[in-house]
């Protein structure tokens, strides 16, 4: 159908555009059936879009609404719709004898003008300092579509979830909740999960500590971020590790904190060179049973020397404790909580990994001179998890369902960490060395020779994706090397995937011979 074009006393027109010298402005109505959007929607967009460009002037009449009607062929429904929304919102207003003009207190060409300035992006909300610089950190390994495919960091192995049995229970916990489920909940989260939480650590990862030092999270991001506004004022000095895991940055930076690097060698975090750079600091951001990115596991000296620094420095200690349940022989390490006698060490973990990410459920396990502050300031937030889906995953935990899933993952990651070295040391090597890799969904390698953000590009253009060590450096970068997921593959694909890796070792190693005889 084709436009047609209305006068501005409401006449129609024809069919092609007309301009008089008595005409004020004109109507452009074009309703296409076809098109996705309702036609009152789009005749509603159409006058208002045309009333803020100032092409319909306060206090011009528009076309009756039977004469719209007839005239595009819609019903008269449709257009009595549109015209119901634009008095709704005061962009036109019913006067006598159902005529329908221009509201005259619309604002007047200049503020519609400043308006649609502001709505083109040109004129942003100021962000704040915090926000400016949370902003500018890495976004976190580029995605080179939906599907997981090797070597997506950090995504389990969701092919093996057991996504009928969950359903049940999700189902069950839904039918049965009680009143109480429905209410505001604790602040704290679901107790039955909290309680289940507590048996679970205590068996598995040495963790004592009673249900009232269980807050439940929307995952590991949450906890960090809490504890940190509980513990750290802006301008104080926290430690991270270097390199580091994107999202302790984005916390430690977003509280307004000093980010102080510590790096990490074959032994885990240097806790010297960190009380050599900030002593007093007032925190520290750590991983230290599997640290991400390198895969090492911080020795007991190290730990224990960690330990004592806090207590000096009378500084909090964050354990993200995000995979150590995959441990791929023996049983996992003990936890840097389990070796807290001091009440220094918050203990962080997550469902994301040991479940699925979408779940957005993790815990934080606070020292008992902290319960009372911490539960002060969750009151302020609220609590953020569905009640029901925690209440669900209670019951998974308490009917054994999680442990047992637990060990079925163990031996799926084993064997596919054995197929991923055996994989990358035949296809690779030396170009690339694999560190360690005895725990997790996820492991490094080190490049022999040039850049390894180079490399990751040159394999996100073969359609694989890897991180490179160098961005998640938080001082000049030390280390080149790769960061490979091999949680979310399947070994036969983790040896395709090898095997592809290598023509991108062959291409860079041409591309360099190339460059050396240029040069």
């Amino acid at each position: 159908m084709p436009p047609i074009w209305y006068g501005h006393q409401g006449q129609m027109v024809s069919d092609r555009p007309y301009q008089s010298r008595r005409a004020v402005g004109s109507l452009l109505v074009n309703v296409d059936p076809r098109a996705r959007a309702p036609m009152f929607e789009q005749l509603y967009e159409q006058i208002r879009t045309r009333i803020l460009a100032g092409e319909l002037p306060r206090g011009v009449a528009l076309p009756s609404s039977r004469r719209l009607a007839t005239d595009l062929g819609v019903s008269r429904t449709t257009v009595l719709q549109a015209i119901s929304a634009l008095v709704d919102e005061g962009y036109v207003v019913a006067t006598s004898r159902s005529a329908i003009r221009v509201a005259t207190s619309l604002p007047d060409q200049e503020q519609l003008e400043a308006a649609r300035r502001g709505s083109s992006g040109s004129r942003r909300p100021r962000l704040s300092a915090l926000a400016r610089a949370t902003a500018a950190l890495p976004a976190g390994v580029p995605r080179l579509g939906a599907a997981p495919r090797a070597f997506r960091p950090g995504v389990p192995a969701l092919d093996q979830f057991p996504i009928g049995a969950w359903t049940r229970v999700v189902a069950t916990s839904h039918a049965r909740a009680k009143l109480s489920l429905l209410e505001a909940a604790d602040p704290a989260g679901h107790r039955g999960l909290r309680e289940a939480i507590a048996n679970q650590l205590a068996t598995a990862r040495g963790v004592r500590c009673s249900v009232d030092q269980v807050f439940i999270t929307t995952g590991m991001q949450q906890a960090i971020d809490e504890v940190l506004r509980l513990c750290v004022d802006p301008g104080d000095e926290v430690w991270v590790e270097d390199p580091c895991y994107f999202g302790a940055r984005r916390a430690v930076t977003a509280a307004g904190a000093r980010l102080v690097p510590v790096p990490v060698d074959d032994e885990g975090l240097d806790v010297a060179a960190g009380v050599a750079r900030a002593p007093h600091a007032r925190a520290a951001v750590v991983t230290p049973s599997h640290h991400y990115p390198l895969g090492v596991t911080t020795s007991l000296a190290r730990r224990m020397a960690l330990l004592a620094w806090a207590t000096r420095a009378r500084a909090i200690v964050i354990e993200d404790d995000y995979d150590s349940e995959f441990r791929h022989h023996g049983r996992p390490i003990m936890s840097l909580a389990g070796l807290d006698d001091t009440g220094c060490v918050v203990y962080a973990g997550t469902f994301s990994k040991t479940l699925y990410p979408g779940l957005r459920i993790g815990f934080a396990i606070v020292p008992p001179a902290l319960v009372d502050a911490y539960a002060a300031c969750r009151r302020a937030t609220g609590n953020p998890a569905s009640i029901l889906e925690q209440d669900a995953l209670a019951t998974f935990i308490a009917d054994g369902r999680f442990a047992r899933h637990l060990r079925k993952m163990r031996g799926v990651y084993r064997e596919r960490a054995e197929a991923f070295v055996e994989a990358l040391r035949a296809e690779c090597y030396p170009a690339l060395v694999a560190g360690p890799c005895d725990t997790g969904m996820q492991a490094s390698a080190m490049l022999a020779t040039g850049s390894d953000r180079r490399f990751r590009d040159a394999a996100a253009a073969r359609g694989i994706e890897v991180g490179a060590i160098s961005d998640y450096s938080v001082s000049r970068p030390r280390l080149r090397g790769l960061v490979f997921g091999f949680g979310c593959v399947r070994p036969a694909a983790l040896r395709t995937g090898c095997r592809e890796l290598a023509r991108v070792v062959d291409d860079t190693r041409g591309n360099a011979d190339r460059a050396s005889l240029v040069t």
